[in-house]
């Protein structure tokens, strides 16, 4: 069968929505498949040490995301190639100073103190600026694809990263050789060789290094000053729980705590990918100044997203504890990791809403509102983790910390859009729906009759 039976079909799934999708799926599906090995060839306490170790490195990462990510997608969208050169110029100029401040801030702790750290903290300095440089170029390749909305190389990039990471961890359990630092080689090893392939493929556009300015990187900076904040803090929102747990209960909860959050990758495909290709389009409505259009598109893909969230939270409800036996095993069935998902399942549904608030406020130019929605929840975040562990040890005082903590982010962020837009709760639902009626209607029209011009005649 060839693909020209399907033109209509195909067509449909190689638009950048599908791709953006397909991108965060693979990523996550493989991230899972890498948990679930990483669960099964390594002792609890040593899964707890890896957890913190990269939620250090995602820390880190974040603030360079934050910096740039955004503020490079928002001035790149529309742009003339000129232009668009002397962004990702700027870009680069500023993640490769980034990249270095916090290398050398790594070296010279570990020339310090990490010859005398405990195990978690030296594993962290001996690593952590060599996995920024790593990383760095298939960075800076995601965010110039994601700019010129090329997400059929952003999952080429995430397809080689995630399955080189993978396969590596198969043979070493094949072979019975896991350990926590052969876990760390293969991470990077996975990180240099897919770096090394988007510089020989030009997608991270080196060489518009040399179109940099003073002008547009001071530009990139004042933007990048506020979503860094808001990059950074949504992160450490994300591992303020894992900071707690570890520094209160030690690394074995912690391990139980992030096997359990591990399934809310089922809530963030769909949301990232949406996200990814919703901000281009957001951006350059906003730069052609049409408002009316940058709340359609928040209308629609908040809507449709948490209409289709219902029945996901519903299905994890129903079958958490079959999920966390397969990503975790047997092990890991009489511990709370079932009930925990459960609990951030039900949080989820307003994640969708929450989450286009954000990115809409950083397009309209008010990423200081965004950076102050994610300090609040942060400080709730803290604040509820902390009592909820003093007054009751246990893990499960963390999920219910995470209720405040999503209500005042959620209501904060969408009294002040409204603000700038007209929305209302009803119209994104109303909108959510009607567009997700008519997108059913159309893949379903273009795979009826896509079938039924394959039957032979």
């Amino acid at each position: 069968m060839t693909n020209h039976r399907f033109p209509k079909l195909y067509s449909y799934l190689g638009n950048n929505q599908f791709m953006s999708l397909a991108g965060n799926l693979a990523a996550s599906g493989l991230g899972i498949i890498s948990v679930s090995l990483l669960f099964r060839a390594l002792p609890i306490r040593e899964i707890g040490v890896w957890v913190f170790f990269i939620t250090v490195v995602g820390l880190a990462d974040s603030f360079r995301a934050g910096f740039l990510t955004t503020a490079l997608i928002r001035a790149c969208s529309g742009a003339t190639p000129d232009r668009a050169r002397e962004v990702t110029g700027s870009a680069w100029a500023i993640a490769l100073g980034i990249t270095g401040a916090l290398g050398l801030l790594s070296l010279s702790a570990w020339l310090a103190v990490g010859r005398t750290a405990d195990a978690e903290t030296a594993l962290l300095l001996r690593w952590f600026g060599v996995v920024l440089v790593a990383t760095l170029p298939y960075f800076m390749a995601s965010c110039v694809l994601q700019a010129e909305m090329r997400f059929d190389r952003i999952l080429y990039i995430r397809l080689l990263s995630q399955g080189l990471f993978v396969l590596s961890i198969g043979v070493m359990m094949l072979t019975g050789t896991a350990s926590l630092e052969k876990v760390v080689y293969c991470y990077v090893g996975a990180s240099v060789v897919t770096s090394v392939m988007v510089l020989v493929l030009g997608w991270a556009r080196l060489g518009s290094l040399s179109r940099r300015s003073g002008a547009c990187i001071r530009e990139l900076a004042e933007f990048g000053k506020y979503s860094v904040g808001s990059y950074v803090g949504s992160t450490m929102l994300r591992s303020s729980d894992s900071f707690v747990i570890k520094f209160m209960l030690g690394p074995a909860p912690l391990a139980v705590y992030n096997l359990a959050g591990r399934f809310m990758e089922i809530i963030e495909i769909p949301l990232r990918s949406f996200v990814a290709t919703a901000m281009p389009a957001l951006s350059a409505a906003y730069n052609q100044n049409r408002l009316g259009e940058v709340a359609h598109l928040l209308r629609k893909n908040a809507g449709m997203l948490t209409w289709a969230f219902v029945p996901a939270t519903l299905g994890a409800w129903l079958l958490a504890d079959l999920l966390i036996y397969v990503i975790g095993g047997a092990k890991y069935g009489d511990t709370e990791a079932a009930n925990l998902l459960r609990m951030g399942m039900a949080l989820a549904i307003i994640y969708p809403i929450d989450r286009f608030v954000g990115v809409t406020l950083d397009v309209l130019n008010q990423p200081r509102l965004n950076l102050y929605k994610v300090l609040l929840m942060l400080v709730v975040n803290v604040v509820g983790d902390v009592t909820a562990l003093t007054i009751w040890p246990n893990i499960y005082g963390v999920a219910l910390a995470s209720l405040p903590t999503g209500i005042a982010g959620f209501t904060f962020g969408y009294l002040h859009l409204r603000r700038h837009l007209p929305l209302s709760l009803k119209s994104i639902m109303a909108t959510g729906w009607d567009e997700g009626r008519a997108l059913l209607a159309r893949f379903l029209g273009k795979l009826v009759p896509a079938a039924a011009s394959s039957k032979p005649r």
